[in-house]
């Protein structure tokens, strides 16, 4: 289930000099699933000529050329001399797992079943079902061995109605044994993202748009670039229950609780030989799907040379 995509691309003149527009491309698999689905129309930035000299970030979107002459969108994990492996479904880069930024895993987290106990609009309680594992809703017919995944958490969407001053009350999650508290004295909704995560707990939050209501993503669009809380998880690795609860002083009716929705993060798989480990070259990168179970990557043909990159995904348009 490769992910191709089609180019279209024209130059345009600005003020008497050459500006290159975005190029485009259109999805047709699976493999950078559920960030991006068949139809999606994605786009590089302006000047995409620039991608050539430009040097790839890790969890970046890149096109590039596969071994068999298609071209391609993979995300970029690896950097030249690093050593990749993977442990536990967790990504490591010189042996020290790879913590993904609240941006990225906006583009990889999913859905996990569970059941909500509670009043929906105050205070819920969240039980995953035990254990986690990492299927995906949107390949019913895949076929292989399931195996658990370890890292879940949970996104509160709240919805402040009125800014409620000093006395502005505070939204708590509870993330097992562990609690995040948030507090904002501005109106509108705000995403609130807490769990365990690449070894280590995390938390988030940033406002949403009125009329974004996410595409169906476990964890909507517009996460920061790194988590306001991240501390080592100690003890157990299992976690089975979320609470989330608006709580301070009576004042409950001015924020709700819009949308709770338990998460998984993305289980790396190893390649179809049992590969864990790779050593890149001084000038090879290390590209692999979104979702591990329908993608043909760097697991499988080796590591990319950088000069097969061409350019780097800046959007996302869902169909």
């Amino acid at each position: 289930m490769k992910r191709r995509v089609a180019l279209a691309a024209l130059p345009i003149c600005i003020a008497g000099g050459w500006l290159a527009a975005p190029v485009r491309w259109q999805v047709t698999g699976l493999s950078m699933a559920p960030g991006l689905a068949p139809g999606d129309v994605v786009a590089s930035g302006w000047c995409p000529l620039l991608d050539r000299w430009r040097a790839p970030g890790r969890g970046e979107r890149w096109t590039f050329l596969e071994p068999g002459g298609g071209l391609a969108v993979k995300r970029v994990w690896g950097l030249p001399c690093e050593a990749i492996g993977f442990a536990d479904g967790d990504l490591t880069v010189d042996g020290v797992v790879v913590v993904k930024p609240p941006s990225v895993l906006g583009q990889m987290a999913l859905p996990v079943a569970g059941t909500i106990h509670g009043d929906a609009t105050t205070a819920v309680r969240i039980e995953i079902d035990d254990p986690a594992l990492d299927d995906v809703p949107f390949a019913p017919d895949e076929r292989r061995l399931l195996v658990p995944v370890r890292d879940v958490g949970v996104t509160a969407i709240v919805h402040v109605a009125e800014a409620a001053g000093v006395r502005s009350p505070e939204v708590v999650i509870r993330v097992g044994d562990r609690a995040v508290r948030v507090r904002t004295r501005e109106r509108g909704r705000f995403a609130i993202v807490a769990g365990r995560l690449d070894g280590r707990f995390v938390a988030a939050a940033w406002p949403v748009d009125e009329a974004d209501g996410g595409g169906g993503l476990a964890v909507p669009p517009g996460a920061p670039a790194t988590w306001s809380i991240d501390t080592a998880w100690s003890g157990d690795d299992g976690v089975k229950t979320f609470d989330v609860a608006v709580a301070g002083d009576g004042l409950e009716a001015d924020v709700r609780l819009e949308r709770v929705t338990p998460w998984r993060d993305v289980h790396h798989l190893p390649a179809a030989d049992g590969t864990t480990q790779w050593r890149l070259g001084r000038s090879e990168c290390f590209l692999l799907g979104d979702f591990p179970g329908g993608s043909r990557d760097s697991r499988h043909h080796g590591p990319v040379d950088m000069a097969r990159l061409r350019h780097r995904v800046r959007s996302g348009l869902r169909r």
